[in-house]
């Protein structure tokens, strides 16, 4: 028996010993191979960067194709994108060629269609935004409607760099079922677009609407032209709206035409309506539009009241003598205080 426990001892030191020295190996080799990934990348990553300066700056370098196999095309994607982004001129259209001289656009295509990771899906999808692929046109499409916002915008932008005038008839009415999409950005892309471009399908898609759900639409409306603006305000702007969509059509106010509309506003029973009546106001009306503001000033709310001094201040072009007359024609304290404040930050400013 103590025979049989000593050999068994043996044994089991041997067999730990050689799990660990095999465990080592692994480490070394998974190391060495890490290693000689991150000099491939880097070679890579230098011949790319050199590429795409050479492209941006107008050259025509011989390139190698890209193939799908191979696994840092990711590494290409993300030096071509930033470069993209970061040159102006004949350069993005430079790099454009480059991208499908690689075969890029290939790659984009395979991608969306397989719908793999995330990673890959989303730089498939601003691949073929930026090489105006058409045949992207139809899965991008689908990838609209993705509840991700991420993959839903990513590819409403893409379609708008390959077709802006059909993409933004697709892309607007989604608007209102895509609350989550960044304002800022959506906000670029429609600046991007240009009024010419955005305003017959705001127009159709406000008009086509329920008036529950149009206020996210409205909100876009300073992207379009006077007329289109026009026409909706016209449409909403009337008592008894909702305040959140008559919030966002003075926000949108940009033509005298709308005065009346503005003035009637002023009176709404919603204190934010009044701050927007003001605000627009302020950004519409001249000094004979001092009177109507100044009510404003002895309002319950606040913020209403600092508006209106604002404003009333801007109208008068701060001509401080007017602006002392008014004040001392107030017998509400706070109306008076507040037009002080409006006086006190002119001098600080």
């Amino acid at each position: 028996m103590p025979s049989d426990a000593v050999a068994w001892a043996y044994w089991l030191g041997l067999g730990a010993i050689a799990l660990a020295l095999l465990q080592l190996l692994c480490i070394l080799l998974l190391r060495g191979w890490l290693g000689l990934r991150e000099r491939r990348r880097q070679r890579l990553w230098q011949l790319w960067r050199a590429l795409c300066m050479d492209a941006a700056c107008g050259l025509a370098p011989s390139v190698p194709p890209l193939y799908l196999s191979d696994s840092n095309w990711l590494l290409f994607f993300q030096l071509w994108h930033h470069y993209l982004l970061n040159v102006g001129g004949e350069a993005p259209s430079n790099l454009q060629r480059l991208g499908r001289s690689m075969g890029l656009h290939h790659i984009a295509i395979k991608i969306l269609n397989r719908a793999p990771s995330d990673r890959e899906l989303i730089a498939a999808t601003v691949a073929a935004g930026w090489l105006r692929d058409v045949r992207a046109w139809e899965p991008l499409l689908q990838r609209l409607h993705d509840e991700d916002p991420v993959r839903s915008f990513s590819a409403a932008r893409a379609l708008t760099r390959i077709d802006i005038r059909a993409a933004l008839r697709e892309v607007i009415p989604l608007l209102v079922t895509h609350p989550d999409w960044p304002r800022h950005l959506v906000a670029g892309l429609l600046l991007e677009a240009g009024p010419v471009m955005v305003s017959p399908p705001l127009l159709n898609a406000i008009l086509n609407t329920p008036d529950e759900q149009v206020t996210a639409l409205v909100r876009y409306l300073p992207f379009a032209d006077v007329g289109t603006a026009n026409i909706v305000l016209n449409r909403y702007m009337v008592t008894g709206q909702n305040h959140e969509l008559l919030c966002a059509c003075l926000k949108a106010a940009c033509s005298p035409k709308v005065l009346p509309l503005v003035l009637n506003s002023l009176s709404d029973a919603h204190w934010e309506v009044r701050v927007g009546a003001a605000n627009a106001l302020c950004r519409l009306g001249d000094s004979s539009d001092v009177a109507s503001l100044q009510p404003l000033l002895s309002d319950r709310q606040w913020w209403v009241r600092y508006r209106a001094a604002q404003a009333i201040g801007e109208l008068l072009r701060r001509d401080k003598a007017q602006m002392m007359l008014i004040c001392q024609a107030q017998t509400d304290r706070y109306a008076a205080d507040m037009l002080a404040q409006v006086m006190a930050e002119w001098e600080e400013a």
